[in-house]
């Protein structure tokens, strides 16, 4: 007798639900499945009977998204994965990235995994000559040569693998008794990072690799072992700056654009990184979108605890995994146009990484001041859809609603209050609260804008405030 068919359980929850920004666990660490987008269930094969079968039900409700401490206990056969680690450590640091729509992973290692599911070029081992030398950076790929392969070949020298050590995970609440050993181990981690200044040993990862490392090596494409210094890093922007003690290394060539929605969505890219703690992975695709935003709430990953927004992100179909985190999205000119950093976890193909030419301006101010300056006036803002513009009564959707202020900031000390709708800042017309971010982004500390609000719906005003650094909290 033919076994009846087994009931199709749909892979896609049925309603749309908002989904979270949640660092990249290992396998052997339990982390609930986010809900993600909802389409619709797929259609039958023809040769499958038309009617839909009374044993089809929907997916269990998925629990809310958690971030355990995705930096596993060292085994002599598994390769650790690096935290999104906040400052000071905690002895178990719980951490997550949230965001509305859509949900993403930041890359930070791996644990390596039996089945890896695909992994891309690897690189030769070259550049051993100890001499430094820009890589990258040529103009056209001639007759039938690779371009993945010529960029592999001329970036990959500059590109390292990056292996971390933090501080020992907690011993819980008891102490060792008299003469037992403490077998608190410490926790290891990977990523990737691209030496950018040989001359002074410079290398850019992300924050989330490199923040809070007790040490810092990385292994060369050649297999050298360099030790590093975290100069400094910034979480809102998810940069960090490492000096490395090799100051002859090769380096890679950055893109020079000024605005990176100017740069050509369906592009050739290639990304060169550790995903899963496979060195000097090569994998290739196609710049996809431009000018993303990926919201991050309050006490998610900011240096001061406050919401912030990854702005003017670089969307990519190329290959990236966990451990591709700090590493370079390259054009086919062997150019650095991105450092990769998140990825949708339960989709393929969507990965996204941070503009280069951000990237720079953010390590200079490291290596120049030891900080990062972020103009803040202090407002959290909403972007106004269709319910709140019936909510609130407004008379369009335009601008973005002040939702609250910080106390004691710019905002409050001007008299913005609750429900004022920001028309515009400094001239520059706001249609959203991405609007505000960015245009926070343009200014300097210690600049003096106005700000035109709509206020009860119906009176238009203008004030002056002057642009401060958010405080740390």
């Amino acid at each position: 007798m033919n076994e009846a068919p087994q009931p199709i359980q749909p892979s896609l929850s049925e309603a749309p639900a908002p989904q979270e920004l949640v660092p990249a666990s290992p396998p052997d660490v339990p982390v609930a499945v986010a809900p993600v987008p909802a389409v619709s269930p797929i259609a039958p094969p023809s040769f499958a009977p038309a009617a839909p079968s009374p044993l089809i039900s929907a997916p269990p409700t998925p629990s809310a998204p958690s971030f355990a401490p995705h930096i596993p206990p060292a085994s002599p056969t598994a390769v650790s994965d690096p935290t999104f680690v906040p400052t000071p450590l905690p002895a178990e640091p719980v951490y997550a990235y949230r965001a509305t729509n859509p949900l993403l992973a930041m890359l930070g290692g791996a644990l390596l995994s039996a089945a890896l599911l695909g992994i891309g070029i690897a690189i030769g081992r070259a550049g051993a000559g100890g001499k430094a030398m820009p890589v990258g950076g040529g103009t056209s790929i001639s007759g039938d040569e690779n371009p993945v392969a010529r960029v592999a070949r001329e970036v990959g020298p500059a590109v390292m693998n990056v292996d971390t050590t933090f501080g020992k995970k907690g011993k819980g609440a008891f102490l060792p008794r008299p003469g037992q050993q403490d077998n608190a181990e410490e926790r290891k981690g990977k990523g990737t990072g691209f030496v950018f200044d040989s001359a002074k040993g410079y290398m850019l990862t992300n924050a989330h690799v490199a923040a809070g490392a007790k040490e810092l090596q990385v292994t060369t494409s050649d297999g050298r072992k360099i030790t590093g210094k975290v100069l400094g890093f910034d979480r809102r922007s998810d940069i960090a700056v490492v000096q490395l003690a090799d100051k002859k290394l090769p380096q890679v060539k950055l893109a020079t654009f000024t605005d990176p929605k100017k740069l050509e969505v369906g592009e050739g890219t290639v990304a060169i990184g550790n995903p899963f703690g496979q060195e000097n992975t090569v994998t290739s695709g196609v710049l996809s979108a431009v000018g993303r935003t990926l919201p991050v709430p309050a006490n998610e990953g900011s240096n001061d605890g406050g919401a912030f927004d990854l702005t003017d992100m670089l969307q990519t179909d190329t290959a990236i995994n966990p451990g591709n985190s700090g590493g370079p999205l390259i054009n086919f000119k062997g150019e650095v146009i991105g450092i990769n950093t998140a990825i949708i976890p339960y989709g393929q193909g969507l990965g996204f990484s941070i503009p280069i030419n951000k990237a720079k301006k953010v390590a200079d101010e490291i290596i120049a001041h030891g900080k990062v300056f972020h103009p803040y006036i202090g407002v959290n803002v909403l972007t106004i859809n269709d319910g709140i513009k019936q909510d609130y009564g407004l008379p369009d959707k335009n601008g973005a609603l002040v939702r609250s202020l910080a106390p004691n900031s710019p905002a409050s000390k001007a008299g913005l209050q609750p429900g004022d709708v920001i028309r515009s800042i400094g001239g520059k017309v706001v249609k959203s609260k991405e609007d505000v971010s960015k245009n926070m982004e343009g200014r300097k500390v210690g600049d003096t804008v106005k700000v035109e609000i709509l206020r009860n719906n119906t009176v238009k005003k203008t004030v002056t405030l002057k642009v401060e650094d958010r405080p740390e909290e």
